[in-house]
């Protein structure tokens, strides 16, 4: 007795080629990645945070195009700039709309050249904290035994480095390395800490499922149960420690200028560590058009990434979706 294959099983509707099944998977990662985005903006704090980082991103994308027209002029140099026409400090006003500090440099200027670095520093701390921490994680849980115990030993060891704290004892002993250098540091150092513990533990969870005993029963190697079945499962909460990275990796580099650790870039934390110093010693008092510009673009930058790391351990853990 013939028994038809039922329709929904036809085997000539199934991806015959491998171009076909590249095709079908692409459809079904852009999907999910269509509902996680409406999971996201649902989110009034993630959705503050991605409105926050659009406007840091204006602002370093505008800076060049500013500094070849409105700012043109060679005063408006956020490194050597002094306008001999107002007297130092200056108040905002027309030709300074943040105003002057004590050594001449145009507050605007700063500010925005300024932005261009925290991005660098937290994209390289961000890339280099998901990627080491998925790495290790990954490894870890898939093949347990002894690497498991080598990679988390490894951990534990990075553990009892805070990140922020190594940072400042590498700012002062290595005053000339640039944002992408600190942002690397500071990724190797998050990421091999705190962040493989917990990836480790979403992968346990992971190669516990089912799924991946049918893919070791029907052959597959392990690279491709881990890129094709594990990856999958991890990018929401390595996103998570990406935006979180960000947070602590830009702060930190306040924190070394801050401390008069001076390197050879401009950042927020230098020009708040200028407005104490050279107010100081000239006797000019607190410069507040100087302090606040930077104390806020340091706090709201940070808060922005940090704000998009709520919505993402939203979308990592499904039960909070529900709140």
């Amino acid at each position: 007795m013939n028994n038809p294959i039922p329709e929904a099983f036809d085997i000539s509707q199934a991806p015959s080629t491998r171009e076909e099944k590249r095709g079908s998977r692409s459809s079904a990662v852009w999907h999910q990645f269509k509902r996680d985005w409406r999971v996201l903006m649902t989110n009034p704090v993630t959705i503050l945070g991605v409105v926050l980082i659009a406007i840091f991103g204006l602002m370093a994308i505008s800076y060049p195009l500013l500094r070849a027209t409105v700012l043109g002029a060679a005063f408006y140099d956020p490194i050597t700039g002094f306008d001999f026409a107002v007297l130092h400090p200056s108040p905002p006003g027309p030709g300074h709309l943040l105003g002057t500090d004590s050594l001449g440099h145009d507050v605007l200027s700063m500010l925005l050249a300024a932005t261009q670095p925290a991005f660098l520093i937290g994209l390289a701390a961000s890339l280099t904290t998901a990627v080491i921490s998925t790495l290790m994680g990954v490894t870890a849980a898939y093949f347990g035994g002894f690497v498991d115990n080598f990679l988390v030993h490894i951990a534990d060891a990075f553990l009892l480095l805070p990140a922020p704290i190594f940072m400042v004892i590498v700012g002062m002993r290595f005053q000339d390395l640039g944002p992408v250098q600190l942002g690397l540091i500071y990724g190797v150092i998050a990421g091999a800490g705190s962040a493989t513990i917990v990836m480790r533990s979403q992968a346990l969870l992971v190669v516990a499922r089912p799924f991946i005993e049918a893919a070791r029963i029907a052959g597959g190697s392990s690279w491709h149960i881990i890129r094709v079945h594990v990856l999958p499962h991890m990018l929401p909460l390595a996103a998570l420690y990406m935006m979180l990275s960000v947070t602590g990796a830009v702060v930190s580099d306040g924190f070394i200028s801050f401390f008069g650790f001076s390197r050879n870039y401009l950042n927020w934390g230098t020009m708040i560590y200028s407005s104490f110093v050279y107010s100081s010693s000239l006797g000019t008092g607190t410069e507040w058009h100087v302090l606040l510009p930077p104390s806020l673009a340091l706090s709201l930058f940070a808060a922005a990434f940090y704000f998009v790391s709520r919505g993402l351990h939203q979308l990592a853990d499904p039960r909070l979706r529900t709140r």
